[in-house]
């Protein structure tokens, strides 16, 4: 899907990083600094990007981490929400206090690809 804001384009990969997975993760999924999921312990387990594909544990994987990235949602995200981990690195509506990202394109229902720009991880 391409995002609202800029049609025809479905992300723009600036930056990237490649960690070990120490979890499986699956693609399009945020990852944490500790090459598993975020969660709200902050630190290594802040979201340090987007996984570009799968990994098993012990392998490499690639994390999208400069400007935007398609992400899988977990429930349905609007266009110009904030956005932040929810279960398995999938995204979920955020806040002002908890977010790490801006959805640039729209998700209907879970399970979607949708473009979300990539913010530094907030959470209170």
């Amino acid at each position: 899907m391409a995002s609202q804001n800029n049609t025809g384009r479905q992300f723009d990969k600036q930056h990237s990083v490649t960690i070990v997975a120490t979890a499986v993760l699956a693609a399009h999924r945020f990852a944490a600094y500790d090459g598993g999921y975020p969660t709200i312990a902050g630190g290594a387990k802040d979201c340090q990007g987007v996984t570009e594909n799968a990994a098993e544990i012990g392998e490499a994987v690639s994390l999208t981490t400069g400007y935007s990235a398609l992400v899988e949602a977990e429930a349905a995200i609007a266009f110009g929400a904030l956005v932040k981990v929810g279960t398995d690195g999938k995204a979920i509506t955020g806040t002002a206090a908890d977010h790490c990202g801006r959805a640039l394109g729209a998700a209907a229902q879970a399970g979607q690809l949708f473009e979300v720009q990539l913010y530094k991880h907030v959470h209170a």
